[in-house]
């Protein structure tokens, strides 16, 4: 085959890594194969070493992020300066992935798997990085794909070798200071915690379609917790204090304001906060627990899912009971099966933006209390919030004014920046507009008979 080509006229080249090059290897973290567009990808395994590197050995637990800034600085050396162009596939349409730059570390989701990031096969251990290389080559032939690969190879070592150790070091104690700072929640009574000057919007590519791995947009309003909610400061492992925003254990956290005004962008950031990510991401410290759900509309086929939190009895068409349901389920049965889910499996967090969600299974209406026999979310903070369990809510609403009413805390967003809103004031409000609401109402259409 051509790969064993490749590697047979390889084996003079120091950097390659032949451990890996074993039969169950194969075509899977070595292989070459023709492209679309004619050229050929190489993929094989190779080593770098870096005395320095020793000196990441007492920073072990964020070593992943040294590992992924140095693949980051060869990204930027592609981009910038227009080297190692055949790990850019010259730039070609198709091959965006292989230098697309990525801001994020050990994401527990499969996105842009195909992106080159630290993983279990590039990483640092010792004096030595280990990195799957994936090459484009315009050459068919074997023995010149070789001398290209050895060019790159020796240019690459001298790189590397070059890359500063105390930005990798920064970076390996940014990634410890987040993961310190997620295993501290418990203790400070948080499932999340907002850090001042964080930058949330994100800039979306043909590769990074998800706000879990996008990177920051360069027009990016940074979060400020209101003076009003009691920011608290904490002192992380490595010498820096963050002071922010801290949602507590069981409180329901409401998110309002107008539309586009950055809530769902927000959200998204507060369930990114479960990765880690490089500096400059704009998220570092937005940490979140890992206990997290999210409940949004949907349909599924119900083989016996309990939703009688919510439901005292089941539309026609569905078998069984509010206990163990069967049938296909509608969108507010999904959701109330995903909040029900997360609260008996004692989930920490649960988010929920109104956008995505079923409203009747967050706001109660007449018709549906005739019709549907829901019982809404916020009926049942109001009557029953004890059957909320210990979990949290971050709500994210604007036009749901009595589920904001009920919220423990609540902030909104004005020209994307954060506002406090003081709920007693709020409620008053909405009182008095409720009351005017039905006087206008009854004024017009007079009393029910009945």
């Amino acid at each position: 085959m051509f790969v064993d080509e490749i590697i047979n006229n390889l084996k003079g080249n120091e950097f390659l890594n032949t451990s890996l090059l074993t039969k169950s290897n194969k075509n899977r973290l070595y292989y070459a194969v023709k492209q679309p567009d004619g050229n050929i990808k190489v993929v094989l395994p190779f080593v770098f070493e870096n005395k320095n590197f020793l000196k990441l050995s007492e920073y072990r637990e964020g070593i992943e992020g040294a590992t992924q800034r140095v693949i980051e600085e060869i990204k930027q050396e592609i981009i910038k300066k227009k080297r190692f162009l055949q790990l850019a596939g010259y730039f070609g349409r198709i091959y965006k992935a292989l230098y697309e730059p990525l801001t994020v570390v050990n994401c527990d989701l499969n996105l842009g798997y195909d992106l080159w990031r630290a993983d279990k096969y590039n990483y640092i251990e010792g004096d030595k990085i280990y990195l799957i290389l994936r090459m484009i080559f315009k050459e068919k032939d074997a023995k010149e794909i070789v001398k290209q690969i050895n060019e790159l190879c020796n240019d690459l070592d001298k790189f590397i070798k070059n890359i500063s150790i105390d930005l990798l070091i920064d970076e390996a104690k940014n990634i410890i200071n987040q993961k310190y700072l997620r295993d501290k929640l418990d203790e400070l009574g948080l499932v999340c915690f907002i850090s001042n000057d964080s930058k949330p919007a994100r800039k979306y590519t043909d590769v990074r379609r998800h706000y879990r791995i996008a990177g920051p947009k360069e027009v990016n309003i940074p979060f400020e917790c209101p003076e009003e909610l009691e920011p608290i400061e904490i002192e992380l492992k490595y010498g820096k204090k963050v002071k922010g925003l801290g949602i507590k254990k069981g409180e329901i956290f409401i998110i309002t304001g107008r539309n586009a005004q950055g809530k769902t962008t927000l959200l998204q950031a507060i369930d990114s906060g479960r990765d880690d990510h490089l500096i400059g991401d704009g998220r570092e410290f937005i940490i979140t627990t890992k206990s997290l759900s999210k409940a949004s509309t949907g349909s599924m086929e119900m083989s016996g899912q309990d939703i009688s939190l919510f439901f005292q009895k089941l539309p026609s068409g569905i078998k069984g009971s509010p206990k163990a349901v069967y049938g296909t389920a509608s969108g507010s049965m999904y959701m109330a099966y995903q909040i029900q889910r997360s609260i008996k499996n004692k989930t920490k967090l649960i988010l929920i933006d109104e956008d995505n969600s079923a409203v009747n299974l967050l706001v109660s209406g007449v018709l549906s209390k005739w019709f549907e026999g829901v019982k809404s979310l916020s009926e049942i903070i109001m009557e029953n919030r004890e059957k909320l369990g210990d979990s949290s809510f971050i709500i994210v609403t604007s036009s749901l004014d009595l589920l904001t009413a009920l919220g423990d805390r609540a902030i909104y967003l004005e020209d994307h920046k954060a506002k406090y809103l003081d709920l007693n004031y709020f409620r008053e409000e909405l009182g008095r507009y409720y009351l005017e609401l039905a006087s206008k109402f009854f004024g017009k259409y007079g009393q029910s008979s009945n």
